[in-house]
């Protein structure tokens, strides 16, 4: 019987990611052994839920006391970079959730540190681990629509009116582009196996005023709970993006390149149904992403949808999860660590992902006609 080698991992942050990366470590076979916050309280009660021994509230000193083989950075993203550079010079494996820094110019810090320690890294775009985006992934490969041309992901929705919080602020990380436009494009790349060549777009930002009462520690808070009145201590303007339209250009493995329509609000009035369609020489392939869940197929040689369910055998690879998130969460950390352990790479997103998607995202809120991306940073 092989015998793993034993890894430890602190992780920084106490919210939701916090809790998240946790369990998957774990089912990963790492030992979790401290978790640092910047709240007493809802630390040491996250901490407490957990069974996590330790708790601290310095990152720094944390990782140098406990001499993590792992950090896992579940934090808002206006601390990922410092946390990333000291980790890399520590020598130290980094998972980070999206979006990997504030702007391009962080991740490509990010990556170099990475790259010159040598130290492995991951990049929490996991949603592309679902198994409607893997058989998807799989059937392009298939040739099953010839070559494709053009996409789009479109998703529109309503955010809850909530109180102030780091998703309201560029400057923590916020914004619909940092938090669903990372997974969106994810999730095609991952489809499609093509790389970004260029992107134009337009971003919309909300402009408006929300309400400023208790801090909130966990992002699924704001979806459970009223705002109450009486709780509310004033009002405050956020600069956060919460529409945008874009273009992005990639390249296929056969050599052609496709335009990717991407559209998201998340404050659309009405319901809608979000989903990915993927156009081709001899077909559409189209993803719903809500309720009922399933791939959609038409060709020219069968015009009507056809429902592709996804097979067994791509449902058995995949873990065991409390929710989709937690189980996506729990595939990334099983390849990951498998890498550090010597297993190899699996395609996990790493760094280089999280770089690339902030170069299209700070291409997207330039406004710019055709913003070029380079295959790797200067």
């Amino acid at each position: 019987m092989e015998k793993k080698e034993k890894l430890c991992a602190v992780v920084i942050g106490a919210g939701w990611a916090g809790e998240g990366h946790t369990i998957a470590l774990r089912e990963a076979g790492v030992e979790v052994v401290a978790m640092c916050g910047r709240s007493p309280e809802p630390t040491q009660r996250r901490a407490a839920q957990l069974n996590i021994p330790e708790v601290r509230f310095d990152w720094y000193k944390a990782l140098m006391e406990f001499k993590p083989n792992i950090v896992a950075i579940a934090t808002p993203g206006n601390v990922h970079y410092e946390i990333a550079l000291a980790a890399a010079k520590m020598g130290i494996h980094i998972l980070c959730d999206k979006p990997l820094g504030i702007d391009a110019i962080e991740a490509r810090s990010m990556l170099h540190a990475v790259e010159q320690a040598g130290v492995k890294h991951a990049y929490a775009s996991t949603s592309q681990y679902g198994p409607l985006f893997q058989y998807a992934r799989q059937l392009l490969a298939d040739g099953i629509i010839g070559q494709m041309w053009q996409a789009e992901y479109i998703d529109h929705w309503s955010i809850p009116i909530s109180p102030l919080n780091w998703g309201h602020q560029l400057s923590l990380g916020g914004g619909v582009l940092n938090n669903l436009f990372t997974h969106h494009l994810g999730q095609v790349l991952r489809v499609t196996r093509g790389k970004v060549h260029a992107v134009t777009g337009k971003v919309t930002r909300s402009g408006g005023l929300v309400p400023v009462g208790k801090p909130v520690h966990d992002f699924r808070e704001l979806f459970k709970n009223e705002i109450k009145a009486d709780e509310m201590i004033g009002s405050k303007e956020v600069d956060a993006d919460y529409a945008y339209t874009a273009l992005v250009e990639i390249g296929m493995p056969d050599g052609n390149s496709a335009v990717v329509l991407f559209q998201n609000s998340a404050q659309s009035v009405g319901n809608f149904a979000s989903y990915a369609a993927f156009y081709g020489s001899k077909g559409t392939l189209r993803i719903n992403s809500e309720e009922p869940k399933r791939i959609m197929l038409a060709t020219t040689d069968h015009p009507d949808w056809k429902e592709m369910p996804v097979p067994q055998a791509i449902m058995d690879r995949l873990p065991a999860g409390s929710d989709h998130v937690q189980r996506d969460w729990n595939q990334l950390c099983r390849e990951f660590i498998g890498d550090i352990r010597g297993q190899g790479y699996a395609g996990y997103p790493t760094f280089h992902d999280g770089w690339i998607a902030h170069e299209v995202i700070d291409g997207i809120r330039s406004g710019k006609e055709w913003v070029m991306i380079p295959d790797n940073p200067l």
